[in-house]
């Protein structure tokens, strides 16, 4: 392992990598995980999976940092999301506007309400979806903008929910990457009108899981009752949206179309865990991370997404684009590099290179039979056509956008080895232009 000089050759050419151990585990993990753990399966003996009440520990605990009146445990940030449309509750054929630059998760739900999911450009500067662009593509059968944090690293949020308020248009924010980063000073997931977040390998993961969060009652309740298979909720129900002595409330089942989200005890009890050593988390990845940034300044052809001043970003992965002919090499042969050097780059961009417009699914139409619905209406006309879409920032972008692998566990030692890997294979290609 290299620190303070940086070595000639690269280890993809032979020479010695600057990193030779592994990096630590993903996570902090203690006595509180399996404590956590061991108290359902011991309630359970006796009171079945839920008597430890730990979904509704976790729901509360969530609630409360993000200081929120309503959460709603999910079985995955794919279900969140899901919810999150279900709440918004669209005709078939409306239009929901997102970003093409995210897990599948994103758009799942909007699919499986058989709504469409409408694509806009990214902001150049930020890698993230551009508000100006979402406001072009808005259409009388536009019913909500989904807003992704990608990579950790917060949307321009004003300028979305101007956009949003404007159009009278709700904004659920996909925080699956970005738990407790910070926007201008404030949480993501609480700007919006709904927040989303995935919990299997992110900041705060219960094994799996997701969440949903809200200030709106009416919106939590729908999300809540669709989550649980399309239950009504009596609006007496405050807060948690569940009943207490003092609030019995109401719960109607089937009630309308939902689905089956419910996040189980078991992941609740890691989430809680995980949950409690948050502000260890923030501060061990905030740190390292910074670290990187400070040692990467100023490197030609680097570049990390721009922020706002009081944005924080999560760091779930170290968010980064190659700006090849400054460079001299391609995000693919830098990332490659890196990873020689014992770095945990991936290899390549994300998703591949490619928008999600370009895969099958969309491109093809690959959703119910052969009847590519909603795509294309009962009556044969084609609503969206993907295999046309074009969308030029992104296109432009995304073969040179990836990130490196965070953990929760890294070090100084550790940032100063990715910096000084950054360092070797940026000098070498800047070297090579």
């Amino acid at each position: 392992m290299a620190t303070g000089k940086i070595a000639g050759k690269l280890a993809i050419h032979g020479g010695t990598p600057v990193r030779t151990k592994p990096f630590g585990p993903r996570w902090f993990f203690d006595d509180e995980d399996r404590r956590q753990v061991l108290e359902v399966v011991d309630k359970a003996v006796e009171g079945g999976w839920g008597a430890a009440n730990k979904v509704e520990q976790f729901e509360d605990a969530f609630a409360r940092l993000h200081d929120v009146g309503y959460a709603c445990a999910t079985d995955s940030g794919t279900g969140a999301i899901h919810a999150a449309v279900g709440a918004v509750n669209p005709e078939p054929g409306d239009e929901i506007i997102t970003t093409p630059v995210t897990d599948i998760g994103t758009v799942l739900g909007i699919i499986l309400q058989n709504a469409i999911p409408v694509f806009a450009d990214w902001d150049p500067d930020r890698l993230n979806t551009d508000p100006a662009d979402v406001e072009r593509r808005i259409t009388e059968r536009t019913r909500a903008i989904i807003a992704v944090h990608l990579f950790g690293s917060p949307c321009d949020m004003d300028a979305m929910m101007d956009v949003g308020r404007r159009h009278n248009i709700p904004v659920i924010e996909d925080c699956s990457h970005a738990h407790f980063a910070e926007y201008k000073g404030r949480l993501v997931g609480t700007i919006g009108d709904m927040g989303c977040y995935s919990l299997g390998g992110k900041l705060v993961t219960a094994g799996g899981g997701g969440m949903f969060i809200s200030n709106n009652e009416r919106w939590a309740r729908r999300a809540k009752g669709f989550a649980h298979k399309g239950s009504e909720y009596d609006e007496g129900l405050r807060n948690s949206l569940r009943p207490t002595s003092d609030n019995p409330g109401s719960k109607t089942g089937y009630s309308f179309l939902g689905d089956f989200h419910r996040m189980s005890p078991l992941m609740a009890a890691v989430g809680l865990a995980h949950l409690g050593r948050i502000e260890k988390t923030m501060h061990a990845r905030g740190r390292t991370w910074e670290i990187v940034d400070e040692m990467t300044a100023g490197i030609p052809g680097y570049v990390r997404p721009a922020q706002s001043p009081g944005d924080k970003t999560s760091y779930y992965v170290y968010g980064y684009r190659v700006v090849e002919e400054e460079m001299g090499a391609s995000f693919t042969e830098f990332a490659q590099a890196l990873t020689a050097e014992g770095i945990p780059a991936g290899g390549g961009p994300i998703l591949g290179g490619l928008p999600l417009y370009r895969y099958p699914i969309f491109a093809q139409g690959r959703t119910y039979g052969q009847s590519q619905y909603p795509f294309v209406d009962e009556q044969g006309n084609r609503r969206i056509d993907y295999a046309s879409m074009h969308l030029p920032v992104i296109e432009r972008l995304i073969s040179t956008t990836g990130g490196i692998g965070a953990r929760s566990t890294d070090t100084e030692e550790d940032a100063r080895d990715i910096g000084t890997a950054i360092q070797k294979v940026a000098r070498y290609f800047n070297g090579r232009n």
